[in-house]
């Protein structure tokens, strides 16, 4: 049943990612990719909300696996974050490329540990037995 989860997020995932991404192309056209910086911070966000939910015990593994693997496996994006920094600086827009590289790195990264920091001021699990 697990696997049934994964290629049920998985597909879900890739349909977020499609509808995300041209949304943030609608709302700024051009050369400059921003919805793959989009996808790519809200996915940090969520692998480190999910990773300190899972942490507190909140989220079980199955669950993890669906949405972790699954859903952000397919919506988040860094192979199209590497293709996509090599075009622009293939354009010769370097200038764009580096601030395309470390929007996605930094913003990501600060995205995470967001992610996790909410996640852990949930406090202890309903789930976990008292000790």
């Amino acid at each position: 049943m697990a696997i049934v989860f994964l290629m049920l997020g998985g597909a879900l995932g890739t349909l977020s990612r499609y509808l995300v991404t041209a949304a943030s192309q609608a709302v700024t056209p051009g050369s400059f990719p921003l919805g793959t910086v989009v996808v790519n911070v809200v996915g940090c966000y969520l692998i480190g909300l999910l990773s300190g939910l899972r942490q507190l015990s909140f989220l079980p593994p199955a669950w993890y696996l669906a949405l972790g693997t699954g859903f952000l496996g397919a919506f988040t994006t860094f192979s199209s974050f590497a293709l996509d920094a090599h075009t622009l600086g293939r354009e010769g827009a370097w200038s764009r490329a580096t601030l395309y590289v470390l929007a996605n790195l930094v913003l990501g990264y600060l995205a995470l540990v967001m992610g996790r920091a909410t996640a852990l001021r949930l406090g202890p699990s309903p789930f976990q037995p008292e000790p």
